[in-house]
């Protein structure tokens, strides 16, 4: 209970910090801010649009690639909100932390929390109106429940992958090959690009990814269309998502050694 109740502290803190911080932008910021995020939805977009000339959108590739973007967005921005961490732990906050808290992983959960969430919602929200615009109608969703089933493992994987990826560009010189791994590797491993698209072979040898299990489910529920049955992909789901959080929670004092 009493850790429990140390990251609700944490999270509210960080809520409280990254409100005055998206509030106490000036405009130069939040076009820089949303731009960014109607960048990313026109690059997948536009590569619908070209595709659709010769005829690949009637088989209904712009709602994979909607899906997949989306499910990109979830996984990503933890990465980024970590990438923009470790520069403040460099600058001294780490010590900091450690000196009032003596708990930096609980602080920087929330803090991954806190940024993640607000920066999906803001590139989900941009992400789903222009997909409108350009196609007239919202994306299909095929299985509402499952997907409000797939989503939290997803969440809660995808943060605590951003604490990994914080430790290892912490111990590294060279953040560009921690980002590519965590940014490509991991999501191509966890089933960005969805089996059920993919030759056999290179299907058959991604299943047994246990990544697949904790990624890919938000793109099957939002395309209706799972390589096993669902009950089972999300158990397996769940059980690796509640195995990552023992661990982390296990091993978080480990952190302090990013100093």
């Amino acid at each position: 209970m009493r850790g429990a109740a140390a990251l609700y502290r944490a999270l509210r803190h960080e809520l409280a910090r990254e409100w005055l911080r998206f509030t106490g932008l000036n405009s130069r910021s939040w076009l820089r801010a949303i731009s960014g995020s109607i960048s990313m939805a026109l690059w997948l977009l536009a590569a619908i649009v070209a595709m659709s000339w010769y005829g690949i959108a009637r088989i209904r590739v712009d709602r994979y690639m909607y899906w997949i973007f989306f499910t990109y967005t979830l996984y990503s921005e933890p990465i980024w909100a970590a990438a923009e961490a470790r520069s403040s732990l460099k600058g001294g906050v780490a010590e900091q932390i450690l000196a009032a808290r003596g708990d930096l992983a609980g602080v920087m959960l929330a803090w991954l929390f806190v940024d993640s969430s607000i920066w999906s919602a803001l590139d989900s929200a941009i992400l789903l109106l222009v997909f409108a615009a350009i196609f007239g109608r919202l994306p299909e969703l095929e299985q509402p429940l499952l997907l409000v089933a797939a989503v939290p493992p997803l969440l809660a994987f995808s943060i605590l992958t951003g604490l990994a990826a914080l430790y290892v560009m912490s111990r590294i010189e060279n953040t560009w090959i921690a980002g590519l791994a965590f940014q490509l590797v991991v999501p191509a491993l966890g089933g960005i690009l969805p089996p059920t698209v993919l030759p056999r072979g290179i299907a058959q040898a991604l299943l047994l990814s246990p990544l697949q299990y904790v990624i890919a489910p938000v793109i099957y529920a939002g395309t209706g269309v799972w390589p096993l049955d669902p009950s089972i992909i999300l158990v397996i789901d769940y059980i690796i998502t509640i195995s990552s959080i023992a661990i982390v929670n296990k091993y978080k004092k480990s952190l302090v050694f990013i100093l």
